[in-house]
């Protein structure tokens, strides 16, 4: 089961990238995508996250591990339960930082926060192609 947390609504011009990829997800995967509320502080938006958490917890940070494609399928496998946790416009808290069991990189670029979701999604949905060895993912 994946569970994706995000601060705030995906902005509208980006649901259907966000929707194409969840329905894709839905028919192979248990799938979540919670949003919670933009908070007054980093620090309130972190302990929120991290309340709806469960299973292992991935938080994305720009200084995180970078994985590839197939590494990022393995970790995929290797979790029963995966929470990703995707701050909003001011990033994730330290103290998500340091209770999360994972800090992952999409990229070393600086991603607004409604395109990473985007790029994490089409990621998990890759990381299930390859496991299923579907054609989807050439080298």
């Amino acid at each position: 089961m994946i569970k994706i947390i995000a601060v705030g609504k995906i902005a509208s011009h980006l649901k259907e990238a966000q929707d194409h990829y969840f329905n894709r997800l839905q028919k192979q995967s248990g799938i979540e995508i919670l949003e919670v509320k933009k908070q007054r502080t980093k620090e309130e938006e972190g302990k929120l996250l991290l309340s709806k958490t469960k299973g292992f917890v991935i938080a994305l940070d720009e200084r995180g591990k970078e994985l590839n494609s197939k590494e990022f399928a393995k970790l995929l496998q290797k979790h029963r339960y995966i929470s990703f946790l995707i701050g909003g416009a001011d990033g994730l808290s330290e103290d998500v930082k340091k209770e999360a069991d994972m800090l992952l990189s999409l990229s070393k670029l600086t991603l607004q926060h409604d395109i990473a979701r985007i790029v994490l999604l089409e990621q998990i949905y890759r990381g299930f192609q390859i496991i299923k060895g579907t054609p989807y993912h050439r080298e």
